[in-house]
């Protein structure tokens, strides 16, 4: 008590100051704190603090001003002796106070002003009125250099038989007490809560406005939309709470709208820069948009409402911009941003910049190769050709070749005989080959092996070095040279393949459409060295991929994945899938979760059974090295990540989806084993994409 009673003066009014008891100590409390202190603070700040402890303790609290009386109301469990000790604090992270100061600082600036009149607090079994008065400390004994003593804060207190609640009345001018209960938003919004982690940007007709928690602390010019910050930031304030540091403010605000999928944001921000407005350093936050979904988000604006063929112009590309201009386009203008905000803010909508949309314009229109059609080939070529292609797959494996194209004259590779399209695992043959069957045989076994290099096929796993005069590529010449000179060796001959299913012609179809609506045969989604399970999710994309684009409004495929604003190498992999690991220089692996689930979501599709289509088959070996593939054991961190992630989405769906999660759980775990060249444990995917088909309505392929 020794160190209290040198901070404060206790006394009852009337007593010797000298007596002792706690009978004596209980009329008024005298604070050592001039009237001159905190001279910053308006009455408004003071008004505030006291709403804001009432809202801490009771999130419905009552604010209301009648008759010139200010009522501050809550159900809380009253002000104990802690509350009324300077800087004693217990307040939590969920609530607006932090100092432990607010409450006396407020009655001391209330008691000192003079367009406030009397000040009144009732609490749980006492109350007690705040007033500036001229005391003499401890009685006297300290010297002082008035004979007054000097002014500072006093609560005169006394008792009361209330049981709960605290209330605050201030006599107070009607424009001070509806500017202090402004500054709160629990006050206007019955429903409030504080915002998560960052917060929320608030779109209305007075933009500028920071809050924390729903308090306001600053107001910002040239703001395009107001901000309510986490209660987390409220460290970040000065003690004021008027200022927030401007580096918390600007990675804040940012957060806020770059982690935003509302459209009415999008429209505010989208339309404001496309008009060439400018925006304060601390709202350029495009380029901090990094998410899936609020990407898709801004990709769907923009689809919705810019022009189909747009494009902008960056420095250098200006004699794109003409020819793009005399083609039709439409140039779209940000003038108010700098370079990379630009950039940044066009790529989110979906519009190239006018060099690389001229680019695309002039290859999507050249024909760089000359194919020759099947139909225009000799019966002789076709013949010799079909021989040559069957003996091929019967010596390798039926994934050596796929579909073997024909052409006279092409631009895409040096070599005059023939070459392999590792975008389309094509095979390209020269017309001027199909003479006898040792030229033919000869080109097509050098395609296969760099096919099966790229690809990987039966025991064979995908390569990097799988070009011409690579030591790879080397390697597998060799590995079928030596298959071959066993097979000899053995008597055997080449082994038997099912060829009941017609050979594709140079468009990747049957003679005769198999599938829904007569659609033909997908070039990579029947390719024998691609797992079946991820065959059979291209097949279900496709075929799914007609309602998706009529729920959607899309006219081909490409606008559809456009919208979500996921890379199209995404797309180009699930309904073109590539054999078990694969590896792409480009990094087509379609493994993120969030991106393959808002293009499920495009399509119609559950996101967990998409994923595990495609990513299940490679549980074993994804995230390791080629030589621990084969390891038996728990697969890798990441991917029991990814799988627990993909179970719980499972369970949410119930009945034959939650039935696969036992089994994908112990897979991942290690307890089922999952040979490299065995399938049979793929069966819960391949379960998982025949309950979507009958759950769509899809006919089996």
């Amino acid at each position: 008590m020794s160190d209290i009673n040198s901070a404060i003066g206790v006394s009852r009014a009337g007593a010797d100051p000298s007596a002792s008891g706690a009978a004596a100590n209980t009329d008024s409390l005298a604070y050592p704190i001039s009237p001159e202190y905190v001279k910053s603070w308006t009455p408004v700040r003071a008004v505030s603090e006291l709403i804001a402890n009432a809202i801490d303790e009771d999130p419905n609290a009552q604010v209301s001003w009648t008759d010139g009386v200010l009522t501050i109301a809550d159900e809380g469990p009253g002000i104990p002796e802690e509350g009324l000790i300077l800087g004693v604090s217990t307040k939590t992270n969920e609530q607006i106070g932090q100092f432990g100061e607010g409450k006396k600082l407020a009655c001391l600036v209330l008691a000192r002003s003079p367009e406030i009149g009397a000040v009144r607090c009732e609490t749980v079994g006492y109350g007690f009125i705040p007033a500036v008065e001229r005391r003499k400390l401890l009685g006297g004994l300290i010297p002082s250099r008035s004979q007054q003593g000097s002014e500072v804060l006093v609560y005169r207190f006394h008792p009361n038989t209330r049981t709960g609640g605290t209330v605050f009345t201030v006599e107070c001018p009607r424009k001070l007490a509806e500017e202090a209960i402004g500054r709160f938003r629990a006050l206007a919004e019955p429903s409030y809560r504080p915002p998560q982690a960052p917060g929320v940007c608030v779109r209305d007709e007075d933009p500028g406005r920071v809050w924390i928690g729903g308090v306001l602390v600053t107001r910002m010019s040239g703001f395009l939309a107001s901000y309510d910050l986490s209660l987390d930031h409220k460290a970040l304030q000065n003690r004021d709470r008027t200022v927030v540091e401007a580096g918390a403010l600007r990675t804040a605000v940012r957060d806020i709208l770059a982690g935003s999928e509302d459209p009415q944001i999008i429209e505010l921000f989208a339309r404001h820069v496309l008009d060439g407005g400018k925006l304060r350093e601390q709202e350029q936050f495009f380029g901090d948009v990094r998410m899936p979904r609020p990407r898709a988000a801004w990709r769907s604006w923009g689809r919705t409402h810019l022009p189909e063929r747009a494009y902008y112009t960056s420095p250098g590309g200006e004699e794109a911009a003409l020819y793009l201009k005399d083609k039709g386009y439409t140039e779209l203008l940000a003038a108010g941003l700098s370079g990379h905000q630009q950039l940044a803010v066009m790529g989110l909508l979906g519009v190239e910049a006018a060099r690389a949309s001229q680019t695309r314009h002039v290859v999507r229109n050249a024909n760089r190769t000359s194919w020759v059609a099947r139909k225009a080939l000799t019966d002789a070529e076709r013949t010799l050709l079909n021989e040559c292609c069957e003996l091929v797959r019967r010596a390798i494996g039926p994934f050596a070749l796929d579909r073997v194209k024909v052409y006279d004259q092409s631009d895409e590779s040096p070599c005059s005989r023939g070459f392999y399209r590792p975008l389309t695992g094509d095979v390209a043959i020269h017309r001027d080959q199909l003479t006898d069957r040792h030229r033919t045989l000869r080109v097509l076994l050098h395609e296969a092996a760099h096919r099966v290099g790229h690809r990987g096929g039966g025991h064979w796993p995908a390569i990097p070095d799988y070009h011409d005069r690579s030591r790879g590529f080397e390697h597998m010449l060799e590995d079928f040279a030596a298959r071959l000179l066993g097979l000899l060796a053995d008597g055997s001959g080449l082994p038997q393949i099912d060829t009941a299913a017609a050979v594709p012609d140079d468009q990747g179809r049957n003679s005769k459409a198999d599938g829904p609506g007569g659609r033909g045969r997908n070039w990579r989604a029947d390719d024998p060295g691609v797992p079946a399970v991820r065959r059979e999710l291209a097949h279900l994309l496709l075929d799914q991929l007609p309602n998706a684009l009529t729920a959607g409004g899309f006219r081909t495929a490409t606008e559809l994945v456009a919208s979500t604003a996921v890379y199209p190498g995404y797309w180009r992999l699930l309904t073109n899938p590539r054999p078990v690991g694969y590896r792409s220089y480009r990094g087509d692996h379609a493994g993120d979760y969030d991106k393959v689930a808002l293009l499920a979501e495009a399509t119609g599709l559950h996101p967990p059974v998409v994923w595990l289509g495609y990513h299940l088959c490679e549980g074993p070996i994804r995230g390791r090295r080629s030589e621990t593939w084969r390891r038996p054991g728990p697969w890798t961190a990441k991917t029991r990540a990814d799988i627990t992630r993909a179970c719980a989405d499972l369970d949410k769906l119930g009945g034959p989806y939650a039935e696969q999660v036992p089994a994908l759980q112990a897979l991942a775990d290690g307890t089922i084993p999952a040979p490299f060249d065995d399938e049979s444990w793929h069966t819960p995917a391949r379960t998982l994409l025949a309950a979507e088909r009958s759950r769509l309505g899809l006919p089996t392929p």
